[in-house]
């Protein structure tokens, strides 16, 4: 492990002792020596201890022998500080599982203290070798920030100034001035007691030099705890988590993830920052499990950053774990190292120290968002106004879950920080417990009520992480949305919203890699934008693959199926890596404009303007029309159709769910039956369920983003000679009317063994006579679904074998299935030639009636089927006397014709059976081209 605190994998110890060869004679052995050569590749030293942390090891072990000597008449000088010491106690009683039956009152716990003989002794012991030495590690902070003050302002610190810091920084931070200082960690507290007797007082003269040289981070390991203590150092103590490179990830969540999510909100802070050259204050709280690990990564991550040439933004930490070991003490030593750590960034980038230090913790402590005042000195020796202190960020890290229910406990700990939150905040949670589990979605569906899950981040298949967890959430507060008018009606409907994913898996055969990792996130979000991105997949190192898409939110579930093995399917890791490289985006294609709903209102008003060429609706600005139905929020879907179509569409569909897209083409050799297909296929319906599915929000860019596949814009056509094999899939509809089935199937069959041969040089020209043949037997298959006799077509070769194999009855004079009506006032008016026949329906039956022009001549009443076949017959009559076809005219029985009709059945199955492999032809087309 080549964390920062991690122990070389060698024999020598952490602390204390220095490499190898560093006491040999031979100086070139020394000088030569690097410990990237020896150990772990990346690691760099950085763990070993240095001189002047020996020096600070050395006065805290003296200075705690001392503070204990003290501590009985320090801490009962004050009923205060008696009581806080006491339920430190409690603290320590309850982390340490001791018996607290004896210790009902505060005065119990003193009587303990001074009773030799008390059955508590040990106890009382080992916690106040723990208590001493941390107020014994407070004080050294507090030198630590005033060294790092005295040293940029150039200020005198003498031994008085050592033995009483408190005094100095009153005089420096004046009360009821422009440079009062906020901060509670400088109240008087459990550990504020502490003062060096006087025989220390030289020897503290040492520690200036050694504060001078050792860094923040270094101080930290110090102080984290006595190194002999066997009660403390059970603490879980993470090696990752306190790794420079977590701590570069977490603050890139914190300060650049939502500048990235919400590039609007950039823009318009941007301004501002010429206005103000100090950078905002992000209060921002760390709470849950291992919070000293990742306070150390969050330091490491700060000092390399503080040479950046400008900070829009300055994490103000403040760190709370469970008491006893991460609870007031971990709260205290961080405050007063954020102190010295604004005293360096004051320094580094030129402001004014007190000014700037005494503006931060300002900001700090304002309470509430529109809330400017903060609160009392602390110099006064009072305690601070108790007040809820609201929080820009909140980092949970919530690693050790309960055994029983976890996922409740995930939710309560959630719903927890909503009174911390200032109106803008964000909450990051770390847990090894999914969120978005099926079984509990009700639960979350409570959840979603008061927060909005922005994106997810999962690391459960990446190896070699250590402690970090499996999984990061992070979460915005939602605001209340204004009520207009409480008499509205408001339209009651599923909701689904987006949630970014962002997935990291592969094996970490070293955790230096994890850096990697952060690296690859920090060029994503530079260079994609989290709207018009859809997909992203990259290998950063061979078994390390990062990747991103878009998800949604329903009913409490991640509408997703990372799970599916289906290699087909859209989120299969392969599938989804060959999508990324064999797509483009919609707008290649097209030059793609919102139809704002006054166009309409416009292009009538201005009829005028029209004319003289000032103004034109859209039916003159685009050739096509794209609708994006939204209506069904798991099933988005879209329709492209000629413009004409626009004030039909509007009128029919309206503009609640459905928004309208005008399209100009970017290319001569468009299909647009490709595009239908490929919107109404599975691989383009998965696509638009990915990008289009959460809303109308910035609907437009998320369309021209749409991925499309790259072999549409290559526009080869076959040759003749290899066209020729394909020519059924040319013919219209009623060409293949007057074809057999069987013919029909042998064709296609015929057709299909030579798709393999050419589909790979010819994916966009066979794509689009696929999609004309499925149009075409998509409108037969429709025409013979709804079984009317005028869907029949009676030249079929399929009823025609049949109907002249039936025996023929006349219909005149008398016929037992058609019945003559006659319309005329005399015999000659029989002898008038047919000009046209029309077909009347009624409830029971259905009649022809012949026409000589307007006038009716003759109805026949019979059944729809026979009315039908006659009218078929008689196609080509037109000019001949109604006498004569009268006695000419011969029919089958009602029988015998409804019989053959049946026939129709066989068509109409064997029409869907094509359409079905023609779908699954096209299926295979674009699954091919995508995963090439």
């Amino acid at each position: 492990m080549d964390s920062f605190n991690s122990k070389p994998q060698q024999s020598w110890p952490f602390e204390g002792l220095t490499p190898p060869f560093a006491g040999e004679e031979s100086s070139s052995l020394v000088s030569a020596f690097n410990p990237s050569e020896f150990f772990i590749p990346g690691w760099k030293g950085e763990g070993l201890i240095t001189a002047s942390a020996i020096v600070i090891k050395n006065s805290l072990s003296n200075l705690t022998i001392d503070a204990q000597a003290l501590f009985k008449k320090s801490c009962s000088s004050s009923k205060s500080m008696k009581l806080q010491t006491y339920n430190e106690f409690m603290h320590f009683a309850e982390y340490a599982n001791i018996d607290k039956s004896l210790l009902g009152q505060q005065n119990d716990f003193w009587l303990h203290v001074q009773d030799e003989t008390s059955p508590l002794k040990k106890h009382i012991d080992d916690f106040l070798k723990v208590h001493c030495f941390r107020a014994v590690a407070i004080y050294l902070f507090r030198i630590k920030f005033i060294m790092d003050l005295a040293k940029e302002q150039r200020l005198v610190v003498s031994e008085d100034v050592l033995m009483n810091p408190l005094s100095f920084l009153g005089r420096i931070f004046v009360k009821d001035s422009s440079t009062e200082l906020m901060c509670d960690s400088l109240q008087i507290n459990q550990y504020s007691w502490y003062r060096p007797t006087m025989e220390y007082k030289d020897s503290l003269v040492k520690l200036k030099d050694a504060f001078e040289n050792v860094t923040l981070t270094e101080l930290i390991k110090l102080i984290s705890t006595p190194k002999d203590d066997k009660i403390y150092s059970i603490r879980n103590y993470s090696h990752s988590l306190s790794h420079l490179t977590f701590g570069l990830l977490v603050n890139d969540l914190l300060l650049k993830f939502p500048a990235w999510l919400k590039p609007e909100q950039k823009k318009k802070s941007f301004s501002d920052q010429k206005l103000c050259l100090l950078p905002k204050t992000i209060n921002t709280r760390f709470a849950g499990n291992n919070v000293s690990s990742m306070a150390l990564s969050h330091w490491l991550a700060q000092e390399s950053s503080i040479k950046l040439s400008q900070w829009n933004n300055l994490i103000c930490p403040e760190f709370e774990g469970a008491e006893f070991i991460d609870g007031q003490f971990l709260k205290i030593c961080q405050e007063l190292q954020f102190l010295s750590f604004l005293t360096r960034v004051g320094a580094e980038h030129k402001y004014e120290i007190i000014p700037f230090i005494c503006k931060i913790m300002r900001e700090k402590y304002k309470h509430s968002p529109d809330d400017g005042i903060g609160q009392a000195s602390f110099f006064n020796l009072g305690e601070l106004p108790s007040s809820d202190t609201l929080y820009n960020r909140i980092v949970l890290n919530l690693t050790e879950l309960p055994k029983t229910n976890p996922h409740h406990f995930l939710i309560q700990q959630i719903l927890a920080q909503k009174p911390m939150m200032k109106k803008d905040a964000i909450v990051y949670v770390f847990t090894n417990q999914k969120l978005f589990v099926p079984s509990h979605s009700d639960r979350v569906e409570q959840l979603l009520k008061d927060f909005k899950v922005e994106a997810q981040l999962n690391m459960e298949e990446l190896k070699g992480k250590g402690e970090i967890a499996h999984f990061a959430y992070i979460l915005t507060r939602r605001t209340v949305d204004v009520v207009l008018n409480k008499h509205l009606f408001n339209v009651n409907r599923k909701a689904k919203e987006s949630c970014l994913s962002f997935e990291f898996k592969g094996n970490l055969t070293r955790f230096n890699k994890f850096n990697k990792l952060v690296e690859e996130l920090q060029t994503f979000m530079k260079n994609k934008n989290p709207v018009t991105t859809p997909i992203f997949v990259t290998e950063i190192e061979k078994d390390i693959h990062f990747e991103f898409h878009q998800d949604a939110i329903m009913d409490g579930k991640l509408v997703s199926s990372v799970g599916n093995h289906d290699s087909s399917h859209l989120p299969h890791p392969s599938f989804f890596k060959n999508l990324t490289k064999s797509s483009t985006s919609l707008d290649t294609f097209f030059n793609i404009e919102l139809i704002a709903h006054e166009d309409l209102s416009i292009s009538k008003k201005s009829v005028s303007s029209e004319l003289l060429g000032l103004k034109f609706g859209p039916e003159k600005q685009y050739p096509l029309l794209l609708i994006i139905n939204q209506n069904d929020p798991m099933d988005v879907k879209l329709e492209l159709t000629p413009i004409d179509a626009y004030r039909g569409k509007l009128e029919q569909y309206g503009t609640a769910f459905h928004s309208y897209f005008g399209l100009v083409p970017k290319h001569p050799s468009i299909n647009l039956n490709v595009f239908r297909e490929y919107f109404s296929s599975v691989l383009g319906h998965q696509i638009i369920q990915l990008q289009l599915s959460d809303g109308p929000s910035k609907l437009k860019a998320k369309l021209k983003s749409l991925l499309v596949p790259n072999f549409f814009a290559s526009t080869q056509l076959m040759p003749n000679n290899i066209k020729s094999h394909f020519n059924i899939l040319d013919l219209e509809a009623e060409d293949m009317k007057n074809l057999h089935p069987e013919e029909i199937k042998a064709k296609f069959n015929a057709m299909k063994s030579h798709m393999q041969t050419h589909s790979k040089d010819f994916p966009w020209h066979l794509l689009g006579l696929l999609s004309h043949f499925k149009l075409q037997m998509n409108g037969m298959v429709e025409s013979l679904e709804d079984g009317k006799p005028q869907s029949f077509n009676f030249s079929n070769s399929l009823i025609g074998s049949e109907l002249v194999k039936l025996k023929t009855h006349a219909i005149y004079p008398k016929n037992d299935d058609v019945y003559v009506e006659y319309k005329i006032r005399n015999n000659q008016e029989l002898q008038l030639p047919m000009t046209s026949l029309v077909i009347k329906n009624t409830e029971d039956t259905s009649i022809l009636i012949f026409k000589f022009q307007e006038k009716e001549i003759i109805h026949l009443h019979s059944t729809p089927v026979m009315i039908h076949f006659i009218k078929f017959v008689l196609q080509n009559a037109t000019g001949v006397k109604v006498a004569d076809i009268l006695l000419n005219l011969k029919v089958p029985t009602a029988h015998d014709l409804i019989q053959t009709t049946k026939s129709f059945e066989d068509l109409k199955a064997t029409r869907i059976a094509l359409l079905k492999e023609t779908e699954e032809l096209i299926a295979v087309i674009l699954r091919t081209e995508v995963s090439r």
